[in-house]
């Protein structure tokens, strides 16, 4: 006879297999001492510069590929370029270029199977334009 404890005990079970399953990961931009480090909130930068970006899993288990979609603000959020790549054990990161964007805000999306791992926005200026 399963009690009610031990109902309760099997869901919150269940729950951790389920919150331990999930993909996560962090995003870094390379900064101009050629390092990698991570943004925390909105990122800006130059449109005349060209920014490397990476997003590494916290853990990978299985060799798996992984969709990358880069999308631009308009009315709507416009599908702009996309990419798959391979992760595993070995080689837990994707890397990607922000280069000769025009001026708006953008998002990179991390997708396994049709679902969002991770998201970041980020904001390409014209400094000249500021400059005037």
């Amino acid at each position: 006879m399963i009690t009610r404890l031990s109902k309760k005990l099997l869901l919150f079970f269940l729950l951790v297999i389920i919150s331990c399953s999930k993909e996560t990961g962090t995003f870094a931009f390379k900064n101009n001492d050629d390092r990698f480090t991570i943004k925390d909130g909105l990122c800006e930068f130059n449109q005349d510069e060209r920014i490397d970006w990476t997003f590494c899993f916290t853990k990978v288990s299985q060799q798996k590929k992984i969709g990358v979609v880069i999308l631009k603000k308009e009315k709507v959020w416009v599908d702009i370029y996309s990419f798959y790549d391979s992760v595993y054990k070995n080689k837990p990161c994707i890397y990607g270029q922000i280069e000769n964007y025009e001026e708006g805000t953008y998002k990179i999306l991390i997708i396994d199977n049709g679902n969002t791992i991770a998201a970041k926005e980020f904001v390409i200026y014209n400094k000249n334009e500021y400059n005037d």
